[in-house]
């Protein structure tokens, strides 16, 4: 019991002392802070925003391992299937295919495709085959772009062809043969989402006419459909930082109680910023959330030391040591609170997937930042 008092008495007597070398040199101290933001400010233009594929992907599991050693050969997940579904009749007409060929031409002109995993029923790729009397395998494409247009014999021919073929009648072609599918996959890590999302969308737009319906699915697409919205997050954060000021205003009616918690968000900000910037990691659109909820929780712990500091003035005139018993009052259990939240940041690092990992990195340094930027810096302000 005595060695514990000591140790808790020694406790007790550093964190004394932390307190008062603190407020001896307030104006250094934030000097630092200072500094250090700005060289985290320094680092955010370097910080990229953009989703990657294989960090959705649990990389350490087997059929992972198999499926990074195989994708080269066989292709990926990041597969984009055109769908082009005529409504009345069916695909062999001279305007289908010229418009299913012109769409394979467009898929396989994509940024960052693998032009040798491009299949559609006019691409070069789909071939009748057929042995010659004389035992030689010959081999020609369905499609012939140069041809020109094909007569109801040729087109019936045709579709006599594709429908003895089980490469293609299924696959590429609906069995009642009024779709046609366009697959193609995309080479991973020369993936750029947003470029193959406006590209797709613009060909779905250029060739969009009455009696033919124009459907995309895959990996790329629900990506890219999460950049589409981005500017609504953005703007969705932007109503929520206007709706907070509003409620500082309505609550504190003073300059301290509106610009110290927001000057504090901002700087923890730069800092989280700042660190995935050194950790040399993405800022993923889909993980958008848990940055949102960090600087909320900054500033609900603004919030909370600028409401003690008033109530702490009604005690003491002296507004320095009004500060300073809020800093006494608040520091340790704030600290407390946010050690336990960046400890449970940092359990999300438990997953294999790669974007909890760097999630989980950033994140909970990020909320540790909290105890500097927040519950040290807005008492010495």
């Amino acid at each position: 019991m005595d060695k514990k008092s000591a140790d808790a008495h020694k406790a007790t007597h550093f964190l004394h002392n932390l307190d008062e070398s603190v407020f001896r040199h307030p104006k250094s101290i934030l000097g630092i802070i200072l500094a250090i933001t700005l060289f985290f400010a320094y680092q955010i233009p370097s910080v990229k925003m953009y989703s990657d594929f294989a960090d959705l992907l649990p990389q350490s599991h087997p059929y992972i391992e198999l499926h990074n050693e195989i994708k080269s050969s066989f292709g990926g997940a990041n597969v984009i299937i055109v769908g082009v579904e005529v409504e009345e009749g069916d695909i062999f007409s001279n305007e289908a295919l010229a418009k299913i060929h012109r769409m394979t031409l467009a898929v396989d002109s994509l940024p960052g495709i693998n032009h040798n995993l491009v299949s559609s029923v006019t691409h070069r790729n789909s071939r009748k085959v057929w042995m010659t009397p004389e035992g030689n395998v010959n081999s020609k494409s369905y499609y012939d772009p140069q041809g020109g247009e094909m007569d109801a014999a040729a087109l019936e021919k045709l579709r006599g062809d594709v429908t003895a073929d089980p490469r293609v009648y299924g696959p590429l072609v609906s069995p009642d043969m009024k779709m046609a599918l366009i697959k193609a996959q995309l080479n991973e890590g020369q993936l750029d989402y947003e470029k193959t999302f406006d590209e797709i969308q613009k060909m779905r737009a250029d060739e969009a006419v009455a009696g033919i319906k124009i459907h995309v699915t895959g990996q790329p697409m629900l990506v890219g459909w999460a950049y589409q919205y981005l500017d609504q997050i953005i703007e969705i954060f932007l109503f929520t930082a206007l709706i907070m000021i509003a409620l500082l205003i309505f609550y504190f009616r003073k300059a301290y109680g509106v610009l110290i918690p927001l000057g504090a968000v901002i700087v923890s900000s730069i800092w989280g910023i700042g660190i995935i910037s050194l950790f040399g990691y993405n800022l993923d659109p889909l993980g958008l959330v848990i940055p949102f909820l960090i600087s909320a929780r900054a500033m609900s712990h603004g919030i909370q030391i600028v409401e003690r500091y008033y109530l702490e003035l009604n005690d003491h005139a002296d507004h320095h040591l009004a500060a300073r018993t809020t800093f006494e009052s608040l520091f340790r259990p704030g600290s407390l609170g946010v050690v336990s939240d960046a400890i449970g940041l940092l359990l999300i690092a438990i997953g294999s997937i790669p974007l909890n990992t760097k999630l989980a990195h950033y994140a909970s340094l990020w909320a540790l930042t909290i105890i500097i930027t927040v519950l040290l810096a807005v008492p010495l302000l």
